[in-house]
Order: structure tokens, then C-alpha cells, then sequence
């Protein structure tokens, strides 16, 4: 009788094999004495190993039998071309060799194909939407993004099925939800069996802090590397890829004490010769064709205050609706213990948008998150102004023009088109804000009169402080 094995069957033998080689080998040394241990690490002039006791130490090779030192010359050999295996498993070029963290976070960019997003002197993330036929570990991703600090590679965050990117019609009928509650627990078991027959059982753990933040994960590490699923039922599944301390860590950032914080945000203002006052380094998410403008909007700041942050996790805590709408209020109720935990608080601000409140915190490098109404007419209005902006070489006359140009402008509240948006800067010359929207590097920023961003304002402008 010939058994006939899959193509996905012999990878995961492969990877079985390959992955746990460096266990229960026996190894003697020139006198004859043989033990059984787990080896740990291989160098040139010595070895790590992992003893029946469960003790670590380091055993000099030149003291080993001729075919124990064969034997870990083959170790070594398949050492070597494991990453390969680790990407056989997602189905991605991912790894260049068995060390991650030490590329440049461009180099992985490239071997993936995924375009850059954002890019500050610290910070940088290449984000990818791909289309339906793009697979890792054998499911559909609908983001994936590589996050680099300092010019490393410091995590990958995929996201699987999920509730905001799922296509629903409006309203979603009851076949459209069941379909996607099909897709986020075929994804969830799939990629659960796939990486648990190549790196073993997972652990269980608690990852990050803050209502709703907080995630029941499960943990495989490889070669200092640690894979983190994250599913809640009905909500979403998604992946990260990050160091084994990172992990460990549980996704804390480094902590800034309030003088290296507020030495670190009054580097990053910029004041032109026009007037401009405006914060530079803060990253761009794109927030994609979901209604996430309130999640990528506060993960552009936290991660700005250099607090982690994803904007999909943060959408999931702010309860997001199918297709994608979600709660500013609950998400600030989320991320208020999270920020806590880095030491940091939120404030609200019911003010009207003046130049003055804008200055008062902008000047300390804060930015304000800020929510209004994006309608139609107003983002006409916000590109043509920007546009104009880039000829004009007489600012005092530009000034004159603009404020007589708001008093005869007024626009409408559209409440069907509720938006949040970041405050970067603002002119006190010509009275004009400047306006960062998570949409990508196209509107990055656009200057608006503050007359009209209080036509348009939701009431209300939040922000990180010390």
C-alpha cells in the first residue's frame, strides 16, 4: 500500500525535524565518557549546553570525540539554514539569516515587498494591504506591517480575518457575520496546528496592559525570536513577531522620564522663516479603507510619546463596529491604564480651537488629537489652501487674504462625517492650523484658518501629557 503524503504534511515534517535537531543528542568526549544534553548555542571554539538536570554550561569542542565534533560540525551545518525553514513555515522571505533583529528594518521591507509608510529619525513601518490571493502561514492577511526602531527591525504585526476589514454590506446581513466569525476560527485553529507542529506546544500568556489591551496570547520562541497569537472570538486574529525579551517584556516600551521625554518632544519642533511652527517626527499610519481614523490616529501619537502601539489592537478595545467604526470614548477608557503604566496621562480639552490653546501645546512638542467633521466640502477646502500655501512668497500679504478669506467662508457640520485628526502646528501670523490626517504621506499636513477648523469641530481635542 504507497501512502501518499501532502505537500503541506512533508513541510511540517521537515520542519519538525530540522527544528528540534539540536535536542537529545549524545556526546562524548576523547576519554569516552558519553552524556545526553540539548545543545544550546555552537561558536567556533565551544559549545552551550543544556544537561538531563536541566543546568546550562559550556563544554570547549577540542575536548570531544572525533564523531562527537562530527556531529556538531552537522549541527552547525543545519544551524545554518534554519531561517529558511522558519520561512518555509510563514511562506514569506521573512528571515536573511537566524537573527532578525539585526537587519535594517528597509532590508526586510524589500525582501517582502512591502512599501514604506512612515519614516521619522527614529521610527519607521512599512505596511502592506494585500490583496486576497497574498497568504502567510496558508491565511489571508489583511495587514502587515514591519515596525523598526533606530534602524532595526523591532517587531512584525499581521492581522488575519478581523471584524473592521471583513466587506459587509450596509447593514451586514446575517450571512455576511457568520462568514466572517467562519474565517477568524478557521484562521485562529489553522495557524495554531501549522505553527504548533513545527516549534512544539504554546504557552499561554498575558501580553500588554489596560483594559481592553490586555490579550490572552499564545507564545512559540525560536532561536530568540517569539511568536504571538492573538484571537479573540468574533473579533479578530493576528500575529506578532518579536524578540523573546521584547515578549517577555510584554510589549513594554522603554520608559522616558518626564525631563528626557520633554527634551525628546521640544527637539522635534520646527519653526520656518514663513512663520510655521510645526512637530516633526511623529509617524504616519494609514489607517487603510476602514473607518479606523480614531485608533490610527492614537497609535500615531502613543508610538510618537514612544509608547508601543497598533492601531488594529486599539481598535479592538474601542469596540469596533462590523466594518470598522469605533469608540473614542472607549478606547480612551482602554488606553488611560495603558498610558499610566509608561508613567503618562490623558487629558480632554473642551475648548474652542484658537490659536492660543494650539500654541500653549504645540510649543511643548504635543501634539493634540482632535475631533471634528471631514466632509466633503471641508477637505476641498483644506487641499486648496494647502495647495496655494506652497507658491506664496508675500506671507504678510497671504495673511491679509486668508482672514478675509475665512470670514466670508463657512462650513457646515456634516454629521455623517466624524473624524479624528491630529493638530501638528499652527501659524500665528495668519492665523492657520496645521492638520495631520492617518490617511498616509498625502496628508501628512494641510493648513486650514482656525475659523474654520472650529466650524467644524466635534467640541472637543485630547492629548498625551508628562
Amino acid at each position: 500500500m504507497k501512502v501518499l503524503q501532502s505537500t503541506a504534511t512533508v513541510l511540517i515534517l521537515t520542519l519538525t525535524c530540522a527544528l528540534h535537531s539540536l535536542n537529545g543528542l549524545t556526546l562524548s568526549n576523547k576519554e569516552g565518557t558519553a552524556i545526553d544534553v540539548a545543545v544550546l548555542e555552537i561558536e567556533d571554539a565551544r559549545i552551550q549546553i543544556r544537561l538531563q538536570n536541566g543546568s546550562t554550561t559550556w563544554l570547549d569542542r577540542d575536548r570531544l570525540s572525533s564523531a562527537s565534533q562530527e556531529a556538531i560540525i552537522e549541527l552547525a551545518t543545519q544551524d545554518q539554514s534554519r531561517f529558511q525553514i522558519i520561512n518555509q513555515l510563514l511562506g514569506i522571505p521573512l528571515l536573511n539569516d537566524n537573527n532578525l533583529w539585526d537587519d535594517a528594518p528597509a532590508e526586510v521591507a524589500q525582501r517582502l515587498e512591502w512599501p514604506l509608510e512612515s519614516q521619522t529619525e527614529t521610527q519607521s513601518s512599512f505596511r502592506y494591504y494585500p490583496p486576497a490571493t497574498y497568504h502567510i502561514l496558508e491565511a489571508r492577511p489583511y495587514s502587515s506591517v514591519i515596525y523598526g526602531v533606530k534602524n532595526q527591525a523591532a517587531l512584525i504585526s499581521i492581522v488575519f480575518a478581523n471584524k473592521g476589514d471583513f466587506k459587509f454590506s450596509k447593514p451586514p446581513i446575517k450571512n455576511e457575520i457568520k462568514a466572517m466569525q467562519a474565517a477568524i476560527e478557521r484562521d485562529t485553529n489553522n495557524i495554531i496546528t501549522r505553527i504548533s507542529d513545527a516549534l512544539g506546544e504554546p504557552e499561554k500568556q498575558q501580553y500588554g496592559s489596560g483594559r481592553g489591551i490586555k490579550q490572552l496570547i499564545q507564545r512559540w520562541d525560536w532561536n530568540g525570536h517569539a511568536l504571538l497569537l492573538a484571537t479573540q472570538e468574533d473579533e479578530y486574529v493576528s500575529l506578532r513577531i518579536t524578540s523573546s525579551a521584547s515578549a517577555d517584556n510584554k510589549g513594554r516600551g522603554q520608559k522616558f522620564s518626564d525631563a528626557n521625554l520633554r527634551k525628546l518632544t521640544t527637539q522635534n519642533i520646527i519653526t520656518r522663516p514663513n512663520g510655521d511652527v510645526i512637530i516633526d517626527n511623529i509617524p504616519m499610519v494609514n489607517q487603510g479603507p476602514k473607518g479606523y481614523c480614531v485608533p490610527a490616529t492614537f497609535e500615531r501619537y502613543l508610538r510618537y510619546m514612544q509608547i508601543p502601539a497598533d492601531m488594529y489592537i486599539l481598535a479592538m478595545a474601542g469596540q469596533t463596529e462590523i466594518g470598522g467604526g469605533t469608540s473614542l470614548s472607549a478606547i480612551i477608557a482602554s488606553i488611560e491604564g495603558y498610558i499610566a503604566s509608561q508613567s503618562r496621562t490623558m487629558k480632554q480639552l473642551n475648548e474652542p480651537i484658537k490659536i492660543r490653546t494650539i500654541q500653549k501645546y504645540i510649543d511643548k512638542g504635543l501634539p493634540l488629537i482632535w475631533t471634528m467633521f471631514s466632509s466633503n466640502a471641508y477637505n476641498q477646502y483644506a487641499n486648496q489652501r494647502t495647495q496655494q500655501r506652497e507658491s506664496v512668497t508675500d506671507w504678510q500679504t497671504w495673511s491679509k487674504d486668508i482672514q478675509t478669506s475665512a470670514r466670508a467662508t463657512e462650513l457646515a457640520k456634516d454629521l455623517m462625517s466624524a473624524h479624528a485628526c491630529m493638530i501638528i502646528g499652527y501659524n500665528k501670523a495668519t492665523g492657520e492650523i496645521a492638520v495631520s490626517d492617518s490617511w498616509g504621506p498625502a496628508y501628512n499636513e494641510r493648513w486650514i484658518s482656525a475659523a474654520q477648523a472650529e466650524q467644524v469641530s466635534q467640541g472637543s481635542i485630547y492629548l498625551v501629557s508628562f
